[in-house]
């Protein structure tokens, strides 16, 4: 049975009952019915009056108000100014992440072989590849959903990456320039918001007991190996931790970067020998 509404009866219902669980309802509402009448935001606006079949559009925000989020219900993401597929059992990129792709941008010549090491949804490595088209990239996950959606965002884009489905590097055995990873770094235990405990993989939230555990040991990978620059995201109360962890090593240098809320979020590690060319 079939529910008509006009459009902005539609939306001033869904923005009272969205409130309970989002910030911004209206625009929630909006994207939601947008979506669902496969229309534009823009034409809900023009076309307030219309009347449509509400129904399926409800089904949504019953979704929404059981905190799935609202990336999942669309399947779509939004990541430094492109727009990316997301799936359930994928972490949703935050954006937070793209300063990590500006302060690795900074150390890089162009013309490297990286490697992503937990590439997720694919959007650190497709975004470095768009800035950097000369860029080798192979990025790796265990998780066969992230590299099934990794792989369908680099399609649509265009983007010639190499994915390994693999446990951090396991199995890779080209030379490596440089280490990309937004790692699982939240300490176990921690509580999070209902809509990402109820929904996001945990396994690539959690980093063990302290949170910091799996970033060790991508450090520890970095240091065996011969790449020349680590670039990670971290948990805002790491950086005495990883400083600690590093401090022994007195061939690289260690620079930590901010979010833009100020909070510490993330490091480069650089070995003393290489400099990258203006």
């Amino acid at each position: 049975m079939s529910l008509l509404m006009r459009i902005d009866e539609a939306l001033h219902r869904a923005r009272a009952e969205l409130a309970k669980v989002a910030q911004r309802p209206l625009l929630e509402a909006e994207i939601l019915l947008a979506y669902a009448i496969k229309k534009s935001r823009v034409y809900l606006h023009a076309h307030p009056e219309e009347k449509i079949d509400a129904k399926p559009f409800f089904e949504l925000v019953k979704r929404r108000l059981a905190y799935e989020p609202i990336e999942y219900i669309i399947q779509r993401v939004s990541f430094y100014g492109e727009e990316f597929f997301i799936q359930n059992g994928v972490l949703i990129p935050r954006p937070e992440t793209e300063i990590l792709i500006d302060e690795v941008s900074k150390e890089l010549r162009g013309d490297e072989s990286l490697a992503e090491i937990g590439v997720g949804s694919g959007v650190i490595s497709a975004i470095l590849k768009m800035k950097f088209p000369s860029l080798q990239i192979t990025a790796t996950d265990i998780s066969d959903k992230a590299i099934a959606c990794a792989r369908k965002n680099f399609q649509k884009f265009g983007l010639d990456i190499e994915l390994v489905q693999t446990d951090l590097l396991d199995g890779v055995e080209k030379k490596i320039d440089v280490i990309v990873s937004n790692p699982p770094y939240i300490a176990k235990g921690f509580e999070l918001e209902p809509n990402v405990a109820k929904y996001e993989p945990h396994e690539a939230l959690f980093g063990g007991r302290e949170g910091d555990e799996i970033l060790k040991k991508i450090i520890d990978l970095f240091l065996q190996s011969s790449a020349k620059i680590l670039a990670c995201e971290m948990g805002f109360d790491q950086k005495n931790a990883i400083r600690d962890y590093v401090k022994s090593r007195k061939d690289i240098d260690v620079r930590f970067f901010k979010d833009l809320a100020g909070l510490d979020r993330g490091f480069i590690i650089q070995r003393r020998c290489y400099v990258a060319m203006d």
